[in-house]
């Protein structure tokens, strides 16, 4: 599994496993298993996915296994994120949600945490607090202020490294202007018909490694029954979602799919036997619509509200 190198020289796997969505126990349970069995060795999980406990646990079982020491992975081994949420923005509770997020997983030391979306919502209460005319109940929290929260726990040592999820060049450019530490990671929803080519580059060049969630646009069958992509599966005896993964790699985007299905587990990470052509990459980038199918509309008049424009050049 090839790596990529943080901007605090910390190693992060290229691929891993996507746990939103799986809530039930047992299938929780199973998919870690397969995926630690056929080569996973990052999974992606947050407070919001209400997972940690039982990924923290059915991984301390996979650490410490001695009746399958073949299934035995080591803790050294394995780089898990978890995601801050968006009633937890102040700096001090910043800390209390790593703290949370820490004592669910109990798997020592968390490898990196992101501040999951920009907008801050009001403390305490619903995870979603919504008022009257269902819009989220917001607070004037700054992405830096919760930023100077993310390094505290760095600098404590309660986190290897920090970074961000769905934030825009202006959210970003605040806080690099700001920051004793610059983020190590962007996680940013990213498929062929959501390039952000201008996003993308611009975190690489300010040294901020990019991570892709939904990179099948949720199951967009429109996308994964597209021609071109149809053409290039067929041309490297690989499936569309193979294809749409080798694409992510080559532009140097981590990718986080999710699956429950243990073949697909085993397709998401046999990609690296072949190598897209850089006409090919191209065609595959024209398929761009700018479709997004993570905006949270109920938070559009939140001042941190990422999506009104992600990037400009």
């Amino acid at each position: 599994m090839p790596y990529l190198k943080l901007n605090d020289s910390h190693q992060m796997p290229m691929i891993g496993l996507g746990t939103l969505g799986i809530v039930d126990r047992n299938t929780l349970r199973n998919v870690i298993e397969d995926g630690v069995h056929v080569g996973y060795r990052h999974i992606d999980t947050a407070y919001f996915y209400k997972n940690e406990a039982i990924l923290g646990e059915k991984l301390r079982e996979i650490f410490k296994r001695k009746d399958h020491p073949d299934h035995r992975v080591k803790r050294s081994e394995m780089f898990v994120t978890s995601k801050l949420w968006n009633t937890r923005h102040s700096r001090f509770e910043v800390i209390e949600g790593l703290v949370e997020s820490t004592r669910k997983l109990n798997i020592g030391y968390l490898d990196l945490y992101l501040v999951h979306f920009p907008m801050a919502w009001q403390e305490g209460g619903m995870d979603i607090p919504l008022d009257a005319n269902g819009l989220t109940k917001d607070t004037n929290i700054s992405v830096v202020d919760t930023w100077k929260g993310m390094e505290d726990a760095k600098r404590m040592g309660m986190v290897r490294s920090i970074g961000v999820s769905n934030f825009n060049v202006d959210q970003l450019t605040r806080i690099l202007i700001h920051a004793a530490v610059r983020p190590m990671v962007n996680q940013l929803e990213i498929n062929p018909y959501l390039t952000e080519e201008c996003l993308v580059r611009f975190c690489q060049k300010s040294g901020i490694q990019v991570q892709a969630y939904s990179p099948f646009s949720k199951g967009n069958q429109t996308l994964l029954n597209e021609p071109v992509l149809k053409k290039l599966a067929f041309k490297y005896h690989k499936s569309v979602p193979q294809v749409i993964i080798r694409w992510l790699l080559q532009r140097g985007i981590a990718v986080i799919p999710g699956t429950i299905h243990k073949s697909r587990l085993k397709e998401n990470i046999d990609v690296f036997d072949f190598k897209l052509e850089e006409n090919e990459m191209k065609r595959i980038s024209r398929l761009n619509r700018n479709w997004r199918r993570t905006d949270l509309p109920y938070s559009r008049f939140n001042s941190e509200y990422p999506y009104r424009r992600m990037c400009y050049e």
